[in-house]
């Protein structure tokens, strides 16, 4: 009868996933880094929600301070190494297509001639409808 009220843990409990927990999270913030457009979003993302899932995992699983440790990597540094990632492909995009080239720029002339006349539409009207009266 003692055998009833007795708790034993499952013959085949699996251990928690906490080091691929961590490797994902390493993969999605390297291609939220990558200055290449859509890395973030396409790969990074998703692996970022793969870490999540797998960090309530870990939470089932027992392990409450790694699971509760990955989740916050997850919610709250993967956002910020995401937007570090995207300053760092705006810079890249916005110094790859500076070409100076003074050799191939000539001199600039200055004209400093009188205005050009500006001429201004003229108002008369050529032709009438026939409804229209003259004024």
């Amino acid at each position: 009868m003692s055998d009833i009220n007795t708790v034993s843990p499952p013959k085949g409990l699996r251990p928690a996933p906490v080091a691929l927990t961590w490797v994902v999270l390493g993969v999605a913030w390297g291609a939220f880094l990558l200055p290449q457009a859509g890395t973030g979003l396409l790969v990074g993302w998703p692996l970022n929600l793969v870490a999540f899932c797998l960090a309530i995992v870990i939470l089932v699983r027992g392990r409450t301070v790694a699971g509760i440790l990955a989740m916050v990597a997850s919610v709250v540094v993967s956002p910020l190494i995401y937007l570090l990632g995207l300053l760092l492909l705006l810079l890249a995009n916005a110094f790859s297509n500076v070409d100076i080239d003074i050799q191939e720029s000539g001199p600039v002339y200055e004209h400093h001639g009188p205005p050009a006349p500006v001429e201004t539409p003229s108002l008369q009207m050529t032709a009438r409808s026939p409804g229209q009266r003259e004024i």
